[in-house]
């Protein structure tokens, strides 16, 4: 199968679908209006299935947010492109040309033949005392990508001219997987990580299930990492299917699905 009618196919299919976020507290959650920006580039990369490099939000994070009293806010944003793209998260303003040239603190997974749907959140634990702006970057080779998002602090019963103070949410918090792929395709015979991130005090512990939809047991060709990922080595074609990431720890758990799919190479 065609490496490109199949980035087309799950493209598509991720735009189409309906995505339920986490309740938050939006002052404008309207999508209508694009907010990123995709910088330009001349760079064509040689020896790979694609002509050139794409990448592409599924789901830009909001123009604004409004911070509810004592609430744990999240921004979600999700793309999809070749390679495997990185997504990190900017605070506070920067000019264009910085976002477009800042090194990424994401290390990227060397998968010249994938086409993966990404999804990081951004998690604020803490009461804001100003406004602040959080930028979704994403890149993959020469293709970078970005949002922002303004988050609004709450207002002191004081006056509008007074914010509350800015604090960090005291206690425990139950995990909230904030790093994780949505699909992934790869050539058969390749080595696919699946990353599962997790934001959470007490440290959560993390588990996987299979596409069978049972604990995912060890061996030379599946490996959980100390990081909470999942290395699959020398993909097969009865490797697709679904695999759930959960996380737990004493206040509660959190999961998040992947799809892994396998292609024949294509004959020479």
């Amino acid at each position: 199968m065609n490496l490109s009618l199949c980035a087309l196919a799950l493209l598509l299919f991720g735009s189409l679908s309906s995505v339920h976020s986490r309740a938050v507290d939006i002052v404008d959650d309207s999508n209508d209006v694009d907010n990123s920006i995709e910088a330009e580039s001349e760079e064509k990369p040689r020896g790979r299935p694609f002509e050139a490099d794409w990448l592409k939000f599924t789901k830009s994070p909001p123009a604004k947010l409004q911070q509810a009293a004592g609430a744990t806010l999240e921004i979600v944003c999700e793309m999809m492109g070749s390679q495997v793209p990185t997504i990190q998260w900017i605070v506070g303003h920067l000019p264009l040309s910085e976002i477009e040239n800042l090194d990424s603190n994401v290390v990227s997974e060397d998968a010249a033949s994938a086409i993966v749907r990404v999804r990081s959140v951004h998690i604020i634990d803490h009461m804001l005392s100003e406004s602040r702006t959080y930028t979704c970057v994403g890149r993959t080779g020469s293709k970078t990508v970005y949002a922002s998002t303004v988050v609004h602090p709450v207002r002191s019963d004081l006056g509008d001219m007074r914010m509350v103070r800015e604090k960090q949410y005291p206690g425990p918090q139950k995990p909230r997987i904030i790093y994780t792929e949505k699909t992934h395709l790869d050539l058969m015979g390749s080595s696919v990580m699946l990353p599962c991130k997790v934001h959470a005090r007490p440290r959560a512990e993390v588990t996987w299930l299979n596409n069978e939809n049972k604990e995912v047991v060890q061996n030379h060709r599946y490996k959980v990492l100390p990081t909470g990922d999942l290395l699959i080595s020398e993909l097969k074609w009865e490797d697709m299917g679904n695999y759930k990431c959960i996380a737990r720890n004493s206040v509660g758990r959190d999961s998040a699905d992947t799809f892994v799919y396998p292609v024949l190479k294509e004959q020479d």
